[in-house]
């Protein structure tokens, strides 16, 4: 029996286009520039991210019966991420996500189309509540539908939820089920829809902050870019600066930081090292072109952090 630690992760696994512009982006017209074709989704790239980074990991996610879906699972279980408790869906076609990086290699536009996960049956997580239970942790984004989030977190009280924001868009599907979270990351535009409130000052994010915690979250991590990260639990508020690095790629820089949060909470970090380590964690990421860094491990985060 491994002694690795153990996470379930619930949520969206993608086949991602991510086309990236030569030159300054032209709306309505034709830009050049290059398209890559990766494996993603927010659970399954954070699923990836935790396997890298030592642990165990139970990902529950909903598959198609097309190719697409055949080289996803493949995939997951090359990395030796159990997907056995997951959803296969007939007749149906594997989520897609398009995302245009501009020519700073940052996000500009992106498009998902991601209907399978629209209608998850309650007995994709009523037949799993066992196999959820068994880890202490348990990681949510907000592809998942509010039936689903509502239905697991209900559930089982005695996990502890970590979720993800996704974007602007999805995440108010969280609003119902904040009270209920261990941890809260989302960046500030979906920090503000779902508190309600405008940044202004920096000043501001402690408000926010204090909100979130003051509905029942244990920790809120608010990411902000290259402007660093505005954190804070019961004892503490904060705002962590970054290093400047020139991206590569931004997307899945999110994803590789929960996955670092989940590190920190499970190894007993305090919170300022936990934020550093998911700083380490997303700063390897936008150093390469897929959305998982092929090589990310624990030593390597660890050599990034002193730097």
């Amino acid at each position: 029996m491994s002694n690795s630690p153990k996470v379930t992760v619930i949520g969206a696994s993608n086949v991602d286009l991510i086309g990236l512009a030569k030159e300054k982006l032209i709306f309505e017209d034709s830009n050049i520039g290059t398209i890559d074709t990766i494996l993603g989704g927010v659970g399954r790239n954070i699923a990836e991210n935790l396997k890298h980074l030592g642990f165990d990991v139970d990902f529950l996610s909903v598959f198609a019966d097309d190719e697409f879906a055949h080289t996803l699972k493949k995939s997951c279980k090359d990395f030796g991420i159990s997907i056995e408790h997951s959803l296969t869906v007939k007749e149906s076609k594997t989520s897609l996500y398009v995302a245009i990086m501009d020519h700073y290699r940052d996000l500009a536009l992106a498009l998902s189309a991601m209907d399978i996960y629209d209608d998850i049956p309650d007995s994709f997580i009523l037949d799993n509540l066992d196999v959820i239970a068994e880890n202490e942790f348990c990681v949510l984004e907000t592809n998942l539908p509010v039936a689903t989030l509502e239905l697991v977190t209900e559930k089982l009280p005695n996990t502890k939820f970590a979720l993800e924001a996704v974007s602007a868009k999805k995440a108010l599907k969280a609003l119902s089920v904040i009270d209920r979270l261990h941890i809260l990351k989302c960046n500030y535009k979906e920090a503000e829809l779902l508190s309600d409130m405008t940044v202004q000052y920096e000043s501001d994010f402690e408000k926010i902050i204090a909100h979130f915690l003051g509905m029942g979250v244990e920790k809120v991590f608010i990411t902000l870019g290259k402007d660093g990260v505005a954190y804070g639990d019961k004892n503490e508020i904060f705002i962590n600066k970054n290093n400047i690095l020139t991206p590569v790629n931004t997307n899945g820089a999110g994803d590789a930081f929960m996955a670092g949060l989940i590190y920190g909470e499970t190894k007993g970090l305090d919170l300022y090292d936990t934020v550093n380590f998911a700083t380490g964690c997303a700063q390897i990421t936008i150093q390469h072109k897929n959305a998982v860094h092929p090589d990310i491990c624990e030593q390597m985060v660890l050599k990034t952090m002193m730097q």
